[in-house]
C-alpha cells in the first residue's frame, strides 16, 4: 500500500500508461529496503521507461507473486538480473525483462533532484558492495557472539 491507501496493483494501469507514453511518474515508495537513499514516505521517486538498463540501476519490477518492488541491479547474467535493496544483503535471482516495469530516473529529497549526474550519488552506488559486505559480516559476527555467550551462560 502507499500512503494514499491505494494499492500499487490498483494504480499500476495509470502508472503504466504514463510511463509507456514516454512520461515520468512520481510517487513516494513504502518500505525500508532502499534506505538510506530513499526514506519511506518522505522522498519521492521518479520512474521512466525501462530503456538502457545497466548494472547499478534501480528498477521498479513485479515479482511472480504480484508484489511490486524497487531494488537495484547488482548483477546481470544470461539475460537475468540479480536484485538487491540498498539496505539489504540478500540477493534476489530470476528477474528478467518481463518483470521490469520502469527504471528509477531520480530521487527527489527536500525539493532537490538526486540522480546519476550527482557525484555523491555515483559514489554512494559505487560503495554499495562494500556496504553489503560490512552488513553481512556484522550480522555473522553477531550470530557468533550470541552463540558464544549462550554457551557460557549454560
Amino acid at each position: 500500500m502507499n500512503n494514499s491507501g491505494v494499492s500499487l496493483k490498483e494504480f499500476w494501469p495509470i502508472m503504466k500508461e504514463v510511463i509507456e507514453s514516454g512520461g515520468e511518474f512520481t510517487f513516494k515508495p513504502n518500505g525500508i529496503s532502499m534506505m538510506p537513499l530513499i526514506r519511506q514516505g518522505v522522498d519521492e521517486v521518479v520512474l521512466v521507461s525501462p530503456s538502457n538498463i545497466k548494472l547499478g540501476d534501480a528498477v521498479f519490477y513485479q515479482r511472480d507473486n504480484g508484489q511490486f518492488v524497487l531494488h537495484r541491479i547488482v548483477k546481470i547474467k544470461n539475460g537475468e538480473y540479480v536484485m538487491c535493496g540498498d539496505n539489504q544483503f540478500d540477493l534476489e535471482y530470476g528477474i528478467t525483462d518481463k518483470h521490469i516495469l520502469a527504471k528509477m530516473k531520480c530521487v527527489i529529497r527536500d525539493g532537490q533532484v538526486i540522480d546519476e549526474s550527482n557525484k555523491k550519488y555515483r559514489k554512494y552506488v559505487k560503495g554499495l558492495p562494500m556496504r553489503r559486505f560490512k552488513k553481512r559480516t556484522h550480522n555473522f559476527l553477531g550470530r557468533v557472539k550470541r552463540k558464544i555467550f549462550k554457551k557460557k551462560a549454560k
